[in-house]
Formats: structure tokens, sequence, C-alpha cells
């Protein structure tokens, strides 16, 4: 009987001990649990004002955009602008927002910077910002201006630590926030051919490969610009989806910026600091130049889809060509001195995105067919075979494309192969510097 108390003595106090052992366990697991907790909080205030910094300055750099005059300020202005939309865009990506409260800005953010880019390529022949292009930026700025303040208001709510503030970063809070997402008005930008921001959230088909080297891609930013890799410096890198290296490169047309991928070394675009070409090369020979470079560059088949005309410069959208067929969504912006008849620049990035080898690109419908589909009022003068991004969907359709006369303009009429529905309808309509589609 002495024997059993004696071993019940020592059970009871074994598991005291481990009953003291788990208590502590729990009480150090809930501290190292708070402690990450808040590190997270913090690193997401972080996120937050690092996101409403690069808005603010957004929004400063459109406002001086109306009131400077010389081509060299819009310029710098205006890529500082698509850097900056690049940092909201993959900061806000970093955050774990729910999709309906950051969807529109990301696309906002992503849309504004490949515009800013489209704008300084524009004017870097030294021409002036069109009223039009006056009228969108003051729309950019109002959303900017929108945002910001949305932003300050979750990043008040963030700060002060109250525990719904946790809320906004998960599930539940999607439909309040979507709600007050929606509060701001987002301008839809149009500044060039059709179907060109069409990069879709979410989506890089066409960026692969292994991760190079700054050396690395110091030999490609070369190749790109035509020079030697000893007249290439370095510059400022980028982040975000296309995390990718800086460079400068000293070439007979001018400096030249290009940006490199850090995964594939391929080129994100490269811009010519400043442009004041004369023109001595015809718009023929320019597209020549432009195609014989983007083959050498290893982009395989492209076609021009559409060109425009600068001051020195022609700016030409070439899409990939599958079996015949044209691929909107796999653009690559290119820009020709007229100078030298040599690319001084090229925009990449929805190439990037969304440049795959496709199927299933046999028409249901024949060209006769799809035609029967439009009204009798459009006079059509040709058609084409096409992929065309819908971004809403999140996918593409193969439509039969007709161009055609209404009333003295240019429509572009798109028409599902598979089961002739109207896709999208645009309006050519010309600029000071050729056509825009709208």
């Amino acid at each position: 009987m002495k024997a059993m108390k004696i071993h019940a003595g020592r059970a009871a106090g074994v598991l005291t001990v481990l009953l003291c052992v788990s208590v502590g366990a729990n009480v150090v697991q809930a501290d190292y649990s708070a402690e990450l907790e808040e590190r997270l909080a913090a690193q997401r205030q972080r996120e937050m004002t690092d996101i409403a910094d690069a808005v603010s300055g957004i929004e400063v750099n459109l406002a001086k955009l109306l009131l400077v005059s010389g081509a060299r300020q819009s310029v710098e202005l205006l890529g500082e602008t698509a850097l900056l939309a690049q940092h909201v865009e993959s900061g806000l990506a970093r955050l774990p927002l729910h999709h309906d409260a950051s969807g529109g800005a990301m696309k906002f953010a992503g849309q504004m910077g490949e515009y800013a880019m489209a704008l300084a390529a524009q004017v870097s022949g030294g021409g002036m910002l069109s009223s039009e292009d006056e009228s969108q930026i003051s729309g950019m700025l109002t959303a900017c201006r929108a945002l910001g303040d949305h932003l300050a208001q979750g990043g008040e709510t963030i700060y002060a630590g109250e525990p719904e503030a946790q809320g906004m970063y998960g599930a539940e809070a999607a439909q309040q926030d979507g709600e007050e997402a929606g509060a701001v008005e987002y301008p839809s930008l149009i500044y060039d051919g059709p179907f060109s921001d069409g990069r879709r959230e979410g989506r890089v088909r066409g960026l692969t490969g292994e991760r190079v080297t700054r050396e690395q891609a110091r030999e490609a930013a070369a190749r790109y610009a035509g020079v030697t890799s000893d007249r290439v410096r370095d510059a400022a890198d980028s982040g975000g989806v296309f995390e990718a290296f800086g460079f400068a490169a000293e070439t007979d047309a001018g400096r030249i910026n290009v940006q490199v991928t850090g995964q594939g070394g391929r080129l994100l675009f490269m811009m010519p600091e400043e442009a004041r070409f004369e023109e001595r090369y015809s718009r023929e020979e320019c597209l020549r130049s432009a195609a014989v470079w983007l083959a050498d560059m290893g982009y395989g088949e492209m076609e021009p889809c559409f060109v425009q005309q600068y001051d020195g410069m022609i700016v030409a959208n070439f899409a990939a060509v599958q079996d015949g067929v044209l691929l909107y969504p796999d653009q690559v912006k290119v820009q020709v001195s007229m100078e030298s008849g040599t690319v001084v620049g090229a925009e990449c990035s929805q190439y990037l995105s969304s440049h795959i080898r496709r199927t299933a690109l046999t028409p249901a419908l024949s060209s006769e067919e799809a035609r029967r589909m439009l009204s009798g009022r459009l006079e059509v003068t040709g058609s084409r075979l096409c992929v065309i991004p819908l971004e809403d969907e999140q996918r593409e359709r193969l439509c039969w494309s007709f161009a055609g006369m209404f009333a003295g303009d240019e429509y572009w009429v798109f028409v599902d192969a598979a089961d002739g529905e109207i896709v999208d309808i645009l309006r050519l309509q010309m600029t000071p510097d050729g056509e825009t589609a709208v």
C-alpha cells in the first residue's frame, strides 16, 4: 500500500511537471505567434506606405506634365511615372488584399505605366502632348488623387492596429472593400492600336528560361541596342512582375535606356533618352528595318498591325503570326529612327505576358459565313483571321477581323469565328501623328 502511495505521488508530480511544461510551451508559442503577427503587420504597413508614396509621386508628375512644355522634361516625368506605376502594381500584388479590393487599382496602375511609356516615345522627338493626351492625363490625375485618398484611409486603419484592420486582407471583407474600391473611377486609357493593352493580370506566359546574371544581361542589352558591351553602363533596375536589370547604352543615335528581364534575359523595353531625328528614310524602309531587327532578336514571324509617325520616328506595333493567324495579344512596339533607319526603342511587356504557341486555330465559320453577321451599311475592304484578348473574361477568342468604311470613317469589326458573335468594333481616328483605334 505504501509503495502504491509513493507511485501515485510520483505520477502526480510527473503530471504536474508535464502540465507546467505544456502551459509554458503554449505561452512561448503564443508569444512567438504574436511576434510574427507584429512583424507581418509592420511589413504590411511599410508596403502600404511605399504604395501611397508612389501614388503621391505619380500625382505630382501628372500635374507637372500639364504645365511643362519641353520634350526633355516631359520624357523624364513620363519615365519616372512609368516606374512608379509599376511599383504600385507590384506592391498591390504583394499585399494579401482580396481581388475585389485591388483588381481595379492594379489594372489602372499597369495601364498607366504602359501609357506613360507610350507618351514618352511620342514626345521624345520633341513633339508636344496633344489635347487628347492632356485630357487623359487629367483623368489619370483625378483617379490618382482618389486612389491616394482610398489608400490613406486603409493605411490609417492598419496603422491604428484595430482588429478589424486584418479583415481588409481576407475574403470576409471582400464585399466591403470592393464597394470602397469601386468608389474610385479609373479612366479607360486609349493610346495605341487595337488591343495594345492586352496584358492581363497574373498572366506572364511568354517569359521563360533560366535566371541570368547582371553581366549576361549587359551582353543582352548591348545586343538589343546594337552596340558592344563596353558602351553599356548600369542604370536603375525595376521590380514587380517583370523584374529587370537596368542599363544605359551609348549608341550613334544617342543614349538608349534598356531593361532586360532577370528571367531569361529578354528585352522588357528600350527607349531613346532624346530623339531628334531628321526624316531621311521612308516609312516603308523603317518598317523593313524593324522587321529585320525583330527576326534577328528571335521573335519569329511578326507583322505590323498599327503604325504611327512621330517627329522623325516610326512607331509600329508588330503582332506575332502563327499559321497565318495574327495574334493581337502578342505585340511588340518598335521605334525606328527615320534619320538612321535603325531601331532605337522597343516595348515588349505585352509579348512577354502573352506569347505561347496556340492550339485550335481552325475557324468553325468561313470568312463568308462570318461576314453575313455584319451590317450591310459597312463597306468591307478586307478580312483576316486573328486572335484577340478578352480582358474581362481572362481569355482569348479566334475571330474574323473585317476592315470597312462607314459614313467616311474606317472601322474594324471582330466576329467570333466559332459562333458568329460580334465581339468588338473599333473606329480608326486620324490624329496629327497617324491613326488611333478607339
